[in-house]
């Protein structure tokens, strides 16, 4: 059949003649000038299925970090007491606060970055709930560049597991720097692989790479050397890596990161090596031997949820000079436990299975070894060279680690069961469900001390406040670094129930009126007897917090 007929002659025919004819007839868009009509708008904009995979990807990461951020402060609150170490970093720029004292062990990333709250001395609430938008905006830059290695949604599967992880809903509102050393080497180690693997944007990833090293540098020194020492092998041994701009950036953003570091130790604490000696005896030293007692302890912090200073028997000398050695009784695995540790090891499997496979493809096995590796090189010192620890110094080993166990779960989600073709997405799910269940329900669990502690610290701060404990002042015993920042005041040791320290008898004779707060009463014969007495009761709970002002 000729389906070409001309103007004319299809001008000629009427309908009828055009339909006895059997003539097909053909709608040209184009008129005889070769000119385009003009289309009518397209309606799949808000089609989410045309949108290409990084943009799907990057929506439903945006969602992740949107959902974190509106579920710490439900299931933390914004009135948990500060920590010694965040009443310390957000001293130093506070002008109505002492300045608190400075140790060897800290670094500047975490003052700089409570540095605008710290400034405007914000109330509680509001300094924890910049952090959760700080936080919030951090987990999406820090898994977006994932979004480049990986067409499918590794980037939003893995954030939604590590928010959803209780060690870091509890750190997500704190000013603490372990959250921001795990954002900075998720970022770092997605940068690198997409500057090795894109040539698209490769200035801008190559900042990215670079701001990401100086970050992790500024926060924690110490880790930023565990996490460019794999990015550095990778870049001697595997020529596709070999690229003079990559080792540039990780140069530039190290002496970015540790320039504060170093020149403060010069001036302060007789040199870099000085203070990092200073640093490991804090921790009860260091060591190089395997110790896997170590990684025990983690399992089981890993388990409860819990966010508290452990070690195994290791004397550690604390401020007052006096060495206590830290025993903490942890749960032992639950069938809950058990079943998380099965799911990840399931999915790992799997992962490592997919990654065999796709050796050859385009993707390649980079999005599940690249983390993997960096991960084991971070917890390296964490379970090999210390015998003290908090969940949270593994933060980083959690955010990279993720990754792989993310991939493991897409992959059992590609799989293809000719009987049950439901079966692996709802295992998928049930993977991704279990991974992240008995951290969430820790972190429910754990709500309700979080809000003991609340009502009791406020309790006692809003009672020195009616006792006029302000201005010119100094806060010693439990709780002391908290009550002390919210009041203004200095922040003292501890006091023992025998003789004055001499924290306090110097602190009384520069005229400050001092407070001792203690949540039981002192045995008969101490220092305190000479002291007004006070009770601060706290609402909704049994028992009364003692405070002793100095005498006037």
């Amino acid at each position: 059949m000729d389906v070409r007929r001309s103007s004319a002659e299809q001008a000629r025919l009427g309908d009828g003649d055009r339909a006895a004819s059997g003539v097909l007839t053909l709608t040209d868009t184009s008129t005889e000038a070769g000119e385009s009509r003009p289309q009518p708008p397209s309606r799949r904009r808000f089609d989410v299925a045309s949108w290409p995979p990084a943009r799907r990807n990057g929506w439903l990461l945006a969602a992740v970090a949107v959902a974190f951020g509106v579920f710490v402060p439900v299931v933390v609150g914004l009135g948990y007491p500060y920590s010694t170490d965040e009443a310390i970093y957000l001293s130093q720029f506070n002008p109505d606060v002492p300045t608190y004292g400075w140790a060897a062990w800290r670094a500047w990333g975490m003052p700089v970055l409570g540095a605008p709250m710290a400034a405007l001395d914000a109330p509680l609430w509001a300094v924890r709930l910049y952090f959760v938008v700080l936080a919030s905006a951090g987990l999406f830059l820090a898994f977006r560049p994932w979004l480049r290695v990986s067409a499918r949604p590794l980037a939003p599967v893995a954030a939604a597991l590590f928010a959803g992880t209780a060690v870091v809903v509890f750190n997500g509102s704190l000013a603490l720097p372990n959250l921001y050393s795990a954002l900075a080497a998720v970022a770092a180690t997605g940068y690198f692989v997409v500057c090795r693997r894109s040539a698209e944007n490769r200035r801008r990833s190559l900042f990215g790479l670079a701001a990401a090293v100086a970050l992790a540098a500024l926060v924690r020194p110490s880790d930023s050397l565990w996490l460019v020492l794999p990015l550095g092998l990778a870049w001697l041994a595997l020529r596709d890596w070999r690229r003079p701009g990559i080792l540039v950036a990780v140069a530039a953003g190290q002496v970015a990161g540790w320039a504060p570091w170093i020149i403060e130790s010069l001036y302060l604490f007789g040199g870099p090596f000085q203070r990092l000696h200073l640093s490991s005896a804090m921790l009860g030293g260091t060591h190089l031997y395997p110790d896997l007692a170590m990684a025990g302890l983690y399992v089981k912090l890993w388990n409860s949820g819990s966010v508290g200073a452990v070690s195994l028997d290791v004397p550690v000398p604390l401020r007052g000079g006096a060495a206590t050695v830290a025993t903490v009784q942890l749960p032992g695995a639950s069938y809950l436990d058990l079943l998380w540790w099965a799911a990840a090891a399931f999915a790992l499997a799997v992962g490592a299975l997919g990654a065999v496979r796709a050796r050859r493809t385009a993707e390649g096995a980079t999005p599940f070894l690249a983390p993997l590796v960096v991960g084991l090189c971070v917890a390296f010192p964490y379970l090999f060279m210390m015998r003290y620890g908090q969940l949270r110094f593994v933060l980083p080993v959690i955010g990279l680690l993720v990754l792989p166990v993310a991939y493991g779960v897409l992959e059992v989600g590609m799989l293809r069961l000719p009987r049950a073709r439901l079966a692996a997405p709802v295992l998928a799910v049930a993977i991704a469900l279990g991974l992240a269940g008995v951290q969430l329900l820790a972190a429910v669990n754990n709500r309700t001390g979080m809000t003991s502690r609340t009502v009791s610290y406020t309790a006692v701060v809003e009672r020195l406040r009616e006792l006029g404990v302000t201005g010119d002042c100094a806060v010693a015993g439990e709780g002391r670094f908290h009550i002390a920042y919210e009041l203004g005041c200095d922040a003292l040791g501890s006091a023992p129930n025998n003789t004055e320290p001499a924290a306090l008898v110097s602190a009384r004779g520069r005229g400050q009126l001092v407070a001792v707060v203690l949540r039981t009463p002192p045995r008969p014969g101490t220092f305190l007897e000479g002291w007004r007495p006070f009770v601060a009761p706290i609402p909704g709970q049994s028992g009364t917090w003692s405070i002793y002002l100095s005498p006037a």
